[in-house]
């Protein structure tokens, strides 16, 4: 039997509609959109220059090493921009061998009970997520007017419309390098990103380099909050990310059979002694290898991981 459209709309009473969909959300609240939160927050010409500046020098890296350094998920942003004017002097005397760019990621890891400043900018699980996004773009506002390049790890589809346009590199987290959804994302971004390597799958972030330097279409959401198809240009400035030392060479070989530049990003972090493993890229680039073109390095004004319970106290 067939039925018209109207037959079948009409068929389906309202509280049969309501038991359709929705069953498990409890309520949805107005986030505002990209448009508005960037209208309020005032955009300078020294951060516009930085960012420009910074993935202008990640592309052209040349005999450069790449340094992005700084806290996991910063929470305090006066202890972050006090680390960020001490690291900004570094950054400055070490330019004529060095890029070096700021870690401010708005997402805590995924294994943290604290869900990262945009989340949760009090800290207590009230999800203020628009005070999150205006106190993140402030932040790396500021860090990027100290002359200071912003990089930052993006883990949705949605927040970079918010955050992008302060960010000089980007990185796409092992556990995301599969998804063919990152890679449409990344196809549009405007700065250099880096695909991290699952352990023992280089495979997997070669494939998302390859897959992110063609155009693509994908369901996204402007500026202004309204749903749309996305087409982007493809991206053609990523690289690999490897998780220590020990996985260079295999990144190598899997780009190298890709027609790739073989040449990784050593996320020195994820082993025991992150000091020795970069000590270890150094004296691969002494010695003249090309095979690591940069380190990533967790770094802030106390070393350790400061427990969430420390940091509520700290704010009260």
């Amino acid at each position: 039997r067939q039925f018209s459209p109207a037959t079948r709309t009409s068929s389906a009473p309202g509280a049969a509609m309501s038991a359709l969909e929705d069953g498990r959300v409890s309520k949805l609240r107005p986030l505002l959109p990209a448009s508005c939160v960037l209208e309020q927050s005032a955009y300078s010409d020294a951060a516009a220059s930085t960012v420009l500046a910074g993935r202008q020098a990640v592309r052209t890296l040349g005999d450069k090493l790449l340094v992005v350094v700084g806290p996991c998920a910063p929470h305090d942003s006066a202890a972050t921009l006090e680390y960020a004017a001490k690291l900004a002097e570094v950054a400055k005397a070490l330019s004529s061998d060095l890029v070096v760019l700021m870690r401010c990621c708005y997402a805590a890891p995924d294994a943290s009970e604290w869900r990262g400043l945009v989340m949760d900018p009090e800290l207590d699980g009230s999800l203020n997520i628009n005070k999150g996004l205006a106190q993140t773009r402030e932040l790396m506002q500021a860090v990027n007017q100290l002359g200071l390049p912003v990089a930052c790890e993006f883990v949705d589809t949605i927040v970079p419309q918010y955050l992008a346009d302060l960010v000089s590199w980007a990185q796409v987290g092992a556990d995301r390098s599969r998804s063919r959804v990152c890679s449409e994302l990344a196809s549009g971004l405007s700065m250099p990103v880096g695909f991290e390597a699952p352990a023992g799958a280089a495979a997997a972030a070669v494939g998302a380099i390859t897959l992110t330097a063609r155009p693509h279409p994908f369901i996204g959401v402007s500026k202004e909050g309204v749903a749309g198809v996305v087409h982007t240009l493809g991206n053609k400035d990523c690289h690999a990310i490897v998780a220590g030392v020990a996985r260079i060479d295999e990144a190598c070989g899997q780009l190298r059979d890709a027609r790739l530049p073989e040449s990784t990003v050593v996320d020195c972090s994820t082993e025991a002694d992150q000091g020795a493993a970069a000590r270890h890229v150094a004296e691969l680039v002494a010695s003249g290898s090309t095979a690591a073109s940069g380190v990533l390095l967790k770094s802030f004004l106390v070393s350790g991981t400061q427990p969430l319970a420390q940091a509520r106290a700290v704010r009260a």
